[in-house]
């Protein structure tokens, strides 16, 4: 009963926004480079009350892992004594995922009591933003008005023309690992990707750069740094973090941590890790059951596919996983595919759960082209009893097929 209160609440905060335009769910639209600019969001922020101006704010873009970034940060500065907020996309089961305050996410009440005149004023103003940039302000909005220090801030696509980068003023900026997504609209170089991830930068303001697994992308972000004068750190390996974490042994969402970190020591605030409660990564190596394992990972990239490979291996070495695979369309489906063969696992290849349509037959070819193990091509899966019983699962390809897992398992 309380799932179906929750469903009907978050269908009504979704109806305040019924007359703006979703970028997230209409892929033409996504990749059309008009509805990328930041004109939209300066006389939003100022019918807003430019609520960016009352939080200390740390911005943070890449390809993969800029999403626990984020939410190790804010648990970072938590045990550092400060409060914070933290805006994230996209959400897994709901919208109050992407609203959080201190690692903790807002009710549909304080969402509404906010929204409800924030819409109201851009409807008197005869804007017309998309539904990203409102939910940007309204974070922001949530945030000042909570009276908090802190606020993080994850890009959505790229950087440059990102809607969360229409802030002037940051204190610290994070670039995570770079690698190809996007492509029709951040570009087909590494080096032009790196350029609108780098689009972060403020003057002067310090940028901590994450292990790069393409050299080009490093030295793009670090000239941009250059031409700016602002200072550029790396992470720096620090083993009491270690053992922070629930499970030690995925190694990308330690070298996140370790970015955090760097960041905090940077702005010269000094955390009690005593203190550090790590935060809920929702289908970023999530374990939601543990004998036998079933896991979330948004794996959506031939990179990020690539490391979540090797965590299996390392996290359950001997273990022979059933996969469920599936993708959206303009992602590198071979690249994927590629990537995850390695895995000691049959694959069930499938939709993903959303409006915004799949890549099943491009995936089911690239199986075939690859030698993947098809145990299955299944169109929907909408019951436990749709998979084999009893062995462990993985839900990846996207955070729409990771939601698959999480509404039967979760």
């Amino acid at each position: 009963m309380a799932g179906d209160f929750d469903s009907l609440r978050e269908k009504a905060f979704f109806d305040l926004f019924q007359d703006y335009f979703d970028l997230e769910k209409d892929v033409g639209k996504q990749h059309d480079p008009q509805n990328y600019s930041l004109d939209r969001m300066y006389p939003l922020a100022a019918l807003a009350g430019n609520p960016e101006r009352k939080l200390k704010i740390i911005h943070v873009a890449g390809t993969k892992g800029k999403g626990s970034t984020c939410f190790y940060l804010t648990a970072l500065l938590n045990a550092a004594g400060h409060s914070c907020g933290v805006f994230t996309s996209p959400h897994l089961l709901t919208v109050r995922e992407r609203f959080q305050v201190n690692n903790q996410l807002l009710s549909y009440d304080a969402l509404e009591a906010a929204a409800i005149p924030l819409c109201q004023r851009i409807k008197a103003a005869g804007l017309h933003p998309s539904l990203f940039e409102i939910f940007t302000l309204l974070a922001l909005q949530l945030f000042a008005q909570g009276g908090l220090e802190y606020a993080v801030l994850e890009t959505g696509i790229g950087g440059l023309l990102d809607a969360t980068n229409y802030v002037p003023d940051k204190i610290a900026t994070a670039i995570t690992p770079l690698s190809f997504d996007h492509t029709a609209l951040l570009g087909n170089t590494i080096e032009e990707i790196a350029l609108q991830k780098a689009g972060i930068l403020r003057p002067g303001v310090p940028v901590i750069l994450a292990k790069q697994p393409y050299p080009e992308a490093e030295k793009t972000v670090l000239a941009r740094a250059k031409e700016l004068g602002a200072p550029a750190f790396r992470p720096q390996f620090n083993n009491a973090l270690v053992n922070l974490l629930p499970n030690n042994k995925i190694l990308f969402l330690q070298d996140n941590l370790q970015v955090a970190y760097r960041v905090i020591e940077v702005l010269g605030l000094h955390p009690d890790l005593g203190r550090f409660h790590p935060p809920v990564l929702r289908a970023r190596f999530e374990v939601l059951r543990d004998e036998p394992p079933v896991i979330l990972d948004a794996a959506h990239n031939a990179d990020s596919a690539r490391q979540l490979a090797r965590a299996v291996a390392a996290a359950y070495p001997d273990r022979h996983f059933v996969c469920v695979l599936g993708c959206v369309p303009g992602k590198d489906v071979r690249g994927i595919v590629s990537a995850l063969k390695s895995m000691d696992a049959e694959f069930i290849l499938t939709n993903p759960d959303t409006p915004r349509g799949s890549a099943l037959p491009q995936l089911v070819d690239e199986a075939q082209r690859n030698g993947l193990k098809v145990r299955e091509v299944k169109e929907k899966i909408a019951s436990p009893d749709d998979l084999p019983a009893e062995q462990p699962l993985l839900f990846t390809g996207s955070f729409f097929t990771a939601l698959i897992g999480a509404k039967l398992f979760g």
